[in-house]
């Protein structure tokens, strides 16, 4: 079976908590740990809405967990790192 893919499901998750959102690009890539399996993201997004807590906030994902994510302002544009976990 097939689980759902969690880079374009963290995408809407944001999109929808924060609306104005704008994802510019985004890419992910496979990671691991001794215990757990998932992936690395990184967004660049124009400057919008105030992300500021977003690392405190859960985020629904379908087979997924966003185990850590945060956001830094940089000029015109923003960047958001989220590590994402298989929920078992």
């Amino acid at each position: 079976m097939r689980r759902p893919d969690p880079h374009r499901a963290l995408i809407r998750a944001l999109t929808a908590r924060y609306p104005g959102l704008l994802v510019l690009t985004g890419e992910s890539e496979p990671w691991a740990s001794v215990t757990y399996t998932g992936a690395r993201h990184m967004l660049v997004c124009a400057a919008g809405p105030d992300l500021t807590g977003i690392g405190e906030q859960e985020f629904v994902l379908p087979g997924h967990i966003v185990a850590d994510i945060h956001a830094e302002r940089v000029g015109d544009r923003v960047t958001i790192e989220a590590l994402t976990i298989e929920d078992a």
